[in-house]
């Protein structure tokens, strides 16, 4: 007879793995929303270094322009990244997907990873699988002004084509429950390559753009949503991982709390981070989680254990 499965409410403490914490250092927001947001080549080189050397186990970045594709995109990454594997060769990082808006369904937003993959070690590659509409405003006639994201299925299997042929881990990117559940379905056919795992988004009043709190996307930051996503994920066995977007003065410790303690990692940084009364930098930030993790007990991760943890070869 199997062991009947605790719900996890229930759930005592349990971690198979030290605490991966990984630094999000920039993205769509700006000087504007964050003074410390790094912005051109040297900034955002010099915050890779900086949140590397306070024990940052993985550091995803943006280049200086998303619409640049192909060797344009991979170029613009190498000015950040030379000066940065130049010190710290052994560098555990990653870049995001190009902007494909007016390429057709033929792109795949994904042209510069094998580039990045021989020439700057990249190991694991961003998918999103899914849609979601992004808000940014409301109006006086109280009408939502935003964005749409929406990747279809088309591209998605061209993403996931690309990463199994060079062995790139994919970095499932879950906004809303059916990117969950989507990942799922390729992982159940064998489609996550080794080193591949999962990145749970829950967000705050201010979203994953905004500036004022009309968030209208994804799960909240609460440890009941937490426990939706991993009642979805009981059968899976990838690593996860937790984003908290947009979070204004939200008390975000609880769901921190309940990932570190059921074996969960975290990604941190002013990608995701807005709160207008907090204007944290990213080692700040990341020292929040570490100290978290040492209240707790669970031991963070050397950098030199994140290949083994996340299974890449």
């Amino acid at each position: 007879m199997s062991a009947v499965r605790k719900p996890h409410r229930q759930a005592e403490a349990c971690w198979e793995s030290p605490l991966i914490i990984e630094s999000h250092i920039n993205g769509l927001r700006s000087k504007e929303h964050n003074p410390h947001t790094p912005i051109g080549h040297q900034e955002i080189a010099a915050e890779a270094i900086r949140c590397w050397e306070a024990g940052a186990c993985g550091i995803h970045l943006h280049n200086t322009n998303m619409r640049f594709t192909g060797e344009k995109a991979f170029e613009d990454y190498m000015e950040i990244l030379r000066p940065v594997r130049e010190k710290y060769p052994e560098l555990f990082w990653y870049s995001t997907l190009t902007d494909t808006s007016g390429q057709g369904e033929e792109a795949s937003g994904l042209e510069h990873a094998e580039m990045l993959q021989k020439n700057a070690g990249m190991k694991v590659c961003c998918i999103d699988p899914g849609a979601a509409n992004l808000p940014l405003s409301t109006d006086a006639e109280g009408h939502i002004n935003g964005v749409g994201y929406y990747v279809p299925f088309s591209r998605i299997n061209k993403q996931v084509d690309l990463c199994n042929r060079l062995n790139l881990g994919i970095v499932w990117g879950v906004y809303e429950p059916g990117y969950l559940r989507t990942a799922l379905q390729y992982t159940k056919m064998g489609r996550s390559p080794k080193g591949s795992s999962v990145d749970l988004y829950f967000f705050g009043d201010y979203g994953s753009l905004a500036m004022a709190p009309v968030n209208t996307s994804g799960a909240p930051p609460t440890v009941e949503s937490l426990y939706f996503y991993l009642d979805i994920m009981q059968d899976c066995r990838l690593p996860w991982f937790i984003s908290i977007w947009g979070e204004g003065s939200a008390d975000t410790k609880p769901l921190l709390k309940r990932v570190i303690e059921l074996g969960g990692h975290i990604k941190t940084g002013l990608e995701l981070h807005y709160d207008p009364q907090r204007n944290l930098t990213n080692v700040e930030l990341l020292e929040e989680v570490q100290a978290l993790a040492g209240d707790i007990g669970r031991p963070l991760a050397k950098q030199s254990e994140v290949c083994g943890i996340l299974g890449i070869g």
